[in-house]
């Protein structure tokens, strides 16, 4: 309670509270693992906050880097103050916004702990319990040697674990540059483009070459009519060919200008 008061800056009930829950998880300190793992088979939680999963995993990496019995108090604080002062920060917000013993206890049990089966007066009655020794010993207990590094530095404080990274923001694409306008004339007749469709030219270049043909073939009209009408349809013919032939050419000489 006396570390998590001076390096948290937190009053008695507030230390008072993390302790009923760490009481509440390892019985009082006498049970580092957990008895009966809430998922079968796995390992189940450890250490004084029943680490279980990733962060037990995560608890048991920390403990091999810093050389710690993953028991001893020192690993236990240490890991306990590195997420406290890392991902699990909020946690103490929490914690010291809450108003009444009780409601502390449910504050950090719900915001550090998030245990699957609650157990509030367990909970409850570890605080009452961590108070009464607290004040037996007169509010000025007896702290390990390990809490006073040479540095000035509590020794729990043992490389915080860091919190998750912030999402990257999401790479802006460069600046679009300004289209460039090729100014080229299109040998395709533009000045038709507003005109309503029977009114231009391929309009009646076909038309023609539709309505003359059959007329060539099946008419029975006299062969020199029929020759016209043939000249005609083949000079439409050409005209329509070779107009397409232009566009054509127009369209691809426009992408070489643009892509070059």
């Amino acid at each position: 309670m006396a570390l998590f008061m001076r390096d948290f800056q937190l009053q008695l009930d507030d230390a008072a509270a993390i302790l009923g829950n760490i009481g509440h998880e390892c019985a009082g300190f006498t049970a580092m693992q957990e008895i009966k793992p809430t998922v079968p088979s796995s390992r189940g939680g450890f250490g004084w906050a029943m680490f279980t999963g990733p962060r037990r995993r995560k608890f048991e990496a920390y403990c091999k880097r810093n050389g710690f019995n993953p028991a001893s108090d020192q690993a236990n604080f240490g890991y306990m103050w590195s997420e406290l002062k890392g991902p699990e920060r909020a946690a103490i917000g929490k914690l010291v916004a809450a108003k009444g013993l009780a409601a502390k206890v449910k504050a950090f049990e719900l915001a550090y702990e998030r245990a699957g089966a609650k157990h509030y007066p367990s909970r409850n009655q570890w605080a009452a319990v961590a108070l009464d020794a607290w004040h037996e010993a007169g509010g000025s207990p007896t702290l390990p040697a390990w809490a006073f590094p040479a540095a000035e530095k509590p020794a729990s404080a043992q490389e915080p674990v860091p919190a998750a990274p912030e999402p990257a923001p999401a790479t802006k694409p460069a600046p679009l540059a300004p289209p460039e306008v090729v100014e080229k004339p299109v040998v395709a007749d533009p000045g038709e483009l507003h005109k309503p469709v029977t009114k231009t030219k391929t309009f009646w270049t076909w038309l023609l070459t539709i309505l003359g043909a059959p007329l060539a073939a099946f008419g029975g009209l006299d062969f020199r009519v029929q020759l016209v009408i043939i000249g005609l349809i083949v000079a439409f013919g050409i005209y329509g060919i070779a107009r397409r032939a232009q566009l054509a050419q127009a369209v691809r000489d426009l992408c070489s200008s643009i892509e070059g």
